[in-house]
């Protein structure tokens, strides 16, 4: 694992902040990554950013540039594979062209809960969260305290936005 790079994460979901900062932490401790969250005078990393069509996406990245890290992770759900490429799309429009520093995206095939479903072998039938409230009485501010759960190897096998994931911060 080389050096450590430094990284801006803009999310939509508002509690996915401190749930890839305990990701990031456990991976770097675990060796499976190397990579820090670049500190942004007056604003927190990860960044919250509000739903897709907002041009707020647009500024937060450009003034996102001014930190110079070395890339920026901008982290959707994907809703569902029928949605994943109209999605995928939607993000790339908001990412403005003058960017100098590279703008990598994440997108869950359904959403950040699907990561806690296959490391717990849970399996769903509308959405991942869906199928955490049932079982365990899920909430979204619950989200960071799941990180503990989550099973690297099972992902690594079988959860193709966990492996991009690790892909991506390793790139």
């Amino acid at each position: 694992m080389g050096m450590s790079r430094e990284i801006v994460i803009i999310t939509e979901d508002a509690y996915g902040g401190e749930f890839f900062k305990r990701l990031l932490r456990r991976l770097n401790r675990e060796g499976l990554a190397a990579v820090r969250l670049k500190k942004i005078r007056g604003r927190k990393n990860p960044i919250h950013a509000p739903f897709l069509c907002d041009p707020k996406l647009n500024r937060i990245i450009t003034a996102t540039e001014l930190a110079k890290p070395d890339f920026i992770l901008v982290v959707y759900d994907g809703d569902g594979p029928s949605n994943y490429d109209s999605r995928k799309k939607d993000v790339e429009k908001h990412i403005p062209k003058n960017v100098k520093t590279p703008v990598k995206i994440l997108l869950f095939e359904y959403e950040i809960e699907e990561w806690i479903c296959r490391s717990l072998d849970y399996n769903w039938s509308t959405k991942p969260s869906d199928e955490l409230k049932r079982r365990e009485g899920y909430d979204k501010y619950k989200l960071p305290n799941y990180v503990d759960k989550l099973e690297f190897e099972k992902l690594k096998r079988n959860c193709k936005s966990f492996r991009e994931f690790l892909r991506i911060l390793g790139d």
